[in-house]
């Protein structure tokens, strides 16, 4: 059954969606003594987070970037993670950092990645190790057809928008989501609301013009909590501003001019 080109079947939970080496984790030793952590959204992969995680590489940077559990591989399995097991995820992509003896890290991370990031910042406040905080769409507040999702979410439990990736090496994700995860995102949203105050570290906060996630008042709450955040607003941009061409070069100069800005400053 399809209802405004969603179709809306059961079959979707076992799809195999045939990802490839391209959605696997990234890990990179660099040489500047500094970590970057780079974590993709909900129901994406690694390979939406390519340009960022190939930019902090060429900048010399120890880089990571996390498969959080239940992606790139099917809804169903989608459907058995949970927030809890995504904040274990980073953790260790933190804690791989560390061991790789990075004396200062920075966190980056897209839509839901934005909010485990922020959270994460705020867990391991008391390692000092956190230098800097780049959230890029982070749906503190969902666009209405997502709050109609989640609330309908025992009645229509998957959803699928299409039956293959997008042409394009960074498009691997589930093109449909696992509607009760939609209750994990904002749990996750409700603890970095209530928690941003004590984001005391630089931070980010990037919005995207055309982004059909995303509340934009999203980020009148951010930047209410967080004063001393920086903002920068990308006219036509999509949710997906890292994987999207021509926004993806544009996501990833301020994510680069960011980080060497915070670096100058170390």
């Amino acid at each position: 059954m399809k209802i405004m080109g969603l179709n809306i079947s059961r079959s979707a939970r076992d799809k195999d969606w045939h990802f490839t080496e391209a959605a696997l984790p990234r890990f990179s030793k660099g040489n500047n003594g500094a970590g970057v952590l780079i974590c993709h959204g909900f129901g994406g992969s690694p390979a939406n987070m390519r340009c960022l995680y190939e930019k902090a590489v060429e900048m010399g940077f120890t880089a990571i970037v996390p498969l959080l559990t239940g992606h790139a591989k099917t809804l169903g399995d989608y459907e058995q993670a949970d927030y809890t097991v995504w904040r274990r995820d980073v953790d260790a992509a933190l804690d791989k950092l560390i061991e790789s003896g990075c004396e200062r890290i920075y966190l980056c991370g897209l839509s839901m990645g934005a909010l485990l990031m922020a959270d994460l910042a705020e867990r391991k406040a008391g390692l000092e190790l956190v230098n800097g905080l780049i959230m890029m769409c982070p749906p503190i507040k969902f666009k209405t057809y997502l709050n109609v999702s989640n609330f309908f979410a025992p009645l229509i439990p998957y959803v699928q928008t299409k039956d293959e990736f997008p042409p394009g090496p960074d498009m691997e994700m589930y093109w449909g989501m696992a509607t009760r995860k939609l209750a994990d995102i904002k749990k996750l949203s409700k603890a970095v609301t209530h928690h941003a105050a004590s984001l005391d570290m630089p931070v980010l906060l990037l919005e995207a013009g055309s982004d059909n996630r995303v509340n934009p008042v999203t980020f009148d709450i951010l930047r209410e909590r967080i004063p001393h955040a920086e903002y920068v607003f990308v006219e036509n941009a999509p949710h997906g501003i890292t994987y999207y061409d021509p926004y993806a070069d544009r996501a990833t100069q301020i994510f680069a001019e960011y980080l060497e800005k915070l670096e100058a400053k170390a």
